[in-house]
C-alpha cells in the first residue's frame, strides 16, 4: 500500500508523527480511520509496548482535533451551527433532525454521549459540533473525547497488530471491523428501544 509523501513523512517522526497524523485524520478525514489505523497496526507497531504508546499518541492527536471541531461549534453558536448543518450536513450523513436529537442527548448525559460519539462510525466526525454549540464543559468533553478516541483507534490498531504477519489487505480488514461495530451498535440500540417499550 503506497502512502502519500506527507503521511510517510509523519510516520517517520515516530510517536509525535503518529499523533500529528491522527490529528489531521480527525480534522480533515481524507484517509478513512479504519484504513489508517489498521494499516499502522500492521506495519508501524513493533511490539506490545509500542502498541500501547501508539494508541495513546493517536488518541491524543484525535482528541485535540475533536476539540478544534468543538471550538467551531462554540464559536458559531446555536443558529449558525444549525444553518451549517442544514447546508453541509448531507456530506457526513447529518440532517437537522439528527443534529437536534444529538444536542438533546448531550444535555441529558454529556460525558456518556461524548464518549459514545467518538466510537461510532461517521458520528465521531460531527459529534463535537453540538457539544461545542451547547457549551459543554471543555475538560469533561476532552476527557470523553480522549477515552473514546483511544478506544476507537486502539481497536483498529489492535486488529492490525494482530494481523501484522498476514497478507490481508488493511482496507478490507478495516471495513470488516467497522461493519462489525455497526452491527453491535445497531443491536444495542434495538435492545434499548425494546426495553423502553416494555416499560
Amino acid at each position: 500500500m503506497d502512502l502519500p509523501a506527507p503521511v510517510a513523512a509523519l510516520l517517520g517522526a515516530g510517536l509525535v508523527g503518529i499523533g500529528g497524523l491522527s490529528f489531521v485524520e480527525k480534522l480533515v478525514p481524507a484517509i478513512p480511520s479504519y484504513v489508517l489505523y489498521v494499516f499502522l497496526g500492521m506495519t508501524a507497531v513493533a511490539d506490545g509496548t509500542a502498541l500501547g504508546l501508539t494508541i495513546l499518541a493517536s488518541g491524543l492527536g484525535s482528541a485535540l482535533a475533536t476539540m478544534c471541531w468543538y471550538g467551531v461549534g462554540r464559536a458559531l453558536g446555536p443558529q449558525r451551527t444549525e444553518a451549517a448543518v442544514a447546508r453541509f450536513g448531507r456530506f457526513v450523513h447529518l440532517d437537522v433532525a439528527r443534529y437536534r436529537w444529538l444536542g438533546a442527548a448531550y444535555l441529558r448525559r454529556p460525558f456518556l454521549v461524548s464518549l459514545i460519539g467518538q466510537i461510532t462510525p461517521v458520528v465521531r466526525l460531527y459529534a463535537p459540533l453540538p457539544a461545542g454549540m451547547l457549551g459543554l464543559k471543555p475538560l469533561t468533553f476532552f476527557a470523553a473525547a480522549l477515552a473514546g478516541s483511544a478506544a476507537w483507534n486502539g481497536l483498529l490498531l489492535g486488529f492490525g497488530y494482530a494481523l501484522r504477519h498476514s497478507a490481508r489487505d488493511p482496507v478490507r480488514v478495516g471495513m470488516a471491523v467497522v461493519a462489525g461495530l455497526l452491527v453491535l451498535e445497531l443491536g444495542a440500540l434495538l435492545v434499548l428501544q425494546l426495553r423502553r417499550r416494555a416499560r
